[in-house]
């Protein structure tokens, strides 16, 4: 945001596609859309959203899937993290999470009483002087094996860090290799996985490995989490969802009952048509395309700026080492950031000065922020 309140968000400057809007408009004439919808275990969230979500990921999973049974409706993808971590960590269980990270977690993890536990993704060693690739970011299974204990009780996976699924070299794994390490892992050690995969129409790569549909094993411990609004662009509809075994997902639905009831009527209606309608309206394909577009396009500015970055495997976030930038010394900072690292000040500087916004890398590696 600007000082005068204008907003320049590269990422998001538009609607969701026009046969979604005008589905959702059309919902709001109707009676039933107007009221609470469903909240119970076996008929939380508008049947037609359900029904359509089970078409399409029954498809995607290569088994099917019972959409009373497997899929909970949530107030967004943030509500269907909360309620899994709801339904299952108490006061001193201990989540592990993967850095870098989707910054809420840790504040999810610490709102039910978890302790966070991190580990973190290893860069190349040329990240910072030049140009480098997600892809390059790699786990180490060992330091993953040595984070648990007996009080883990979940693993958190955020997949905008997922690489592509083939191996670059022979001294690494591929996606699917590496998530099957995990998966084997938390099930051997009994560890629930929330997977986080809410960009999952926004990869760039070949392939999406997904850690449920690697084996009946690793499915039973898995909650996969998804958001209309990130892959629909209305973000600001808060329709997500949890799929899963019925013995996890009944959980997450009991929890998002007490956390916010319902989810509302009218964007779930919308969002049964733009699944019904996605393929043939050919939206998956022509949003990929335009968002891809939009990535190159910034990276390419940065290589003019000869600023390294990180190019990202899937949706939109491009990691820019700042280090050879400097901020005017006698800028007048709010009070709150004068004690804040040098990338928050340069987000501030940016968006009152330049009327662009950007993130601080350092808030989506929260417990190790770099300065």
């Amino acid at each position: 945001m600007t000082a005068t309140g204008d907003r320049i968000d590269q990422a998001r400057e538009f609607n969701p596609p026009e046969f979604i809007v005008e589905a959702h408009q059309k919902a709001l004439l109707e009676v039933d859309c107007n009221q609470y919808g469903p909240t119970m275990v076996v008929m939380g969230g508008r049947p037609r959203l359900k029904t359509a979500l089970a078409k399409t990921y029954s498809t995607i999973y290569g088994r099917p899937l019972d959409s009373n049974k497997n899929i909970a409706i949530t107030t967004g993808a943030t509500a269907a993290i909360l309620s899994s971590l709801m339904a299952f960590v108490e006061a001193g269980d201990e989540v592990i999470v993967i850095e870098p990270l989707f910054n809420l977690y840790e504040y999810l993890i610490e709102f039910v009483g978890g302790i966070v536990r991190s580990v973190t993704l290893h860069p190349p060693a040329n990240t910072g002087q030049m140009r480098s690739s997600a892809d390059e970011w790699l786990l180490d299974m060992e330091e993953l094996d040595e984070a648990i204990n007996p009080r883990t009780k979940m693993l958190v996976r955020d997949e905008r860090w997922q690489h592509s699924d083939q191996a670059a070299d022979a001294n690494r794994s591929s996606t699917r290799q590496e998530l099957h390490s995990i998966g084997n892992l938390c099930a051997a050690r009994n560890i629930t996985i929330i997977s986080d995969e809410v960009y999952e129409r926004l990869h760039y790569t070949s392939s999406f490995p997904r850690i449920a549909t690697l084996s009946s094993r690793i499915a039973a411990r898995t909650i996969s989490i998804g958001s209309v609004g990130k892959t629909f662009n209305a973000t600001g509809w808060r329709v997500g969802y949890a799929i899963g075994d019925e013995n996890l997902i009944k959980h997450v639905q009991w929890a998002h009952v007490l956390l916010c009831y319902t989810t509302p009527c009218p964007a779930q209606e919308a969002a049964a048509v733009a699944y019904e309608q996605a393929e043939m309206k050919d939206f998956w394909s022509s949003n990929k395309v335009l968002f891809k577009r939009k990535v190159d396009r910034f990276c390419r500015f940065l290589d003019d700026l000869g600023l390294p970055y990180v190019v990202p495997s899937g949706a939109y976030f491009i990691f820019v080492n700042i280090n050879t930038l400097t901020l005017p010394e006698d800028y007048n900072f709010p009070t709150p950031l004068t004690q804040r690292s040098q990338d928050w000040k340069l987000c501030y500087y940016m968006c009152q000065e330049l009327g662009v916004s950007t993130i601080p890398g350092s808030g989506e590696n929260m417990l190790s922020s770099p300065s």
